[in-house]
């Protein structure tokens, strides 16, 4: 059984191995916001990410999906990032992944989801069949008690991924 069986696993999200999803066939990454890309309720790149997704777009369409409710919230995070945003995602629901897709102009098989939560990000990669790449969340220790409780709970359930990048594979 492959549920919650990532494709990949990576600690950081700039672990991700351009070459390696080019050669898999992927031309698009969807991407959780909070958590994933940005530390949560900044609106703020770190530097590090703002450089490696400059590298990301030279080469793959890129989408924000993201359950964050607040509309100016994503608003901003999508003009710092320069892409589309869809907030209000309800992952594991698909609806505003498969507006993504179309809008990407992308097969699911092109396509590939990261982000931090299994039960959400994960889930709705796996239920579309995209590629799905699990990152460790960019701040743990501040969290309420009850998302690290859920976090904790999520990764029980996580399968051996398919893949995982490593520093060697990068170079």
């Amino acid at each position: 059984m492959t549920f919650l069986k990532p494709t990949y696993v990576v600690e950081h999200v700039t672990d991700i191995t351009l070459e390696d999803l080019k050669s898999d066939g992927i031309k698009g990454l969807m991407f959780d916001l909070d958590n994933t890309l940005m530390a949560p309720h900044s609106g703020q790149l770190t530097a590090d990410i703002s450089e490696w997704l400059e590298k990301v777009k030279e080469n793959f369409k890129i989408a924000i999906l993201s359950n964050n409710p607040h509309e100016c919230y994503i608003e901003k995070a999508a003009e710092e990032i320069g892409c589309p945003a869809y907030g209000k995602a309800g992952k594991p629901d698909v609806k505003a992944a498969v507006i993504a897709l179309k809008e990407m102009d992308l097969l699911p098989e092109q396509v590939a989801m990261v982000g931090d939560r299994p039960l959400t990000d994960i889930w709705v990669g796996q239920k579309l069949k995209l590629v799905t790449i699990l990152v460790d969340p960019l701040i743990k220790h501040r969290e309420m008690a009850v998302v690290k409780f859920l976090r904790k709970l999520e990764r029980i359930f996580i399968k051996k991924p398919q893949k995982i990048f490593t520093q060697q594979e990068k170079k």
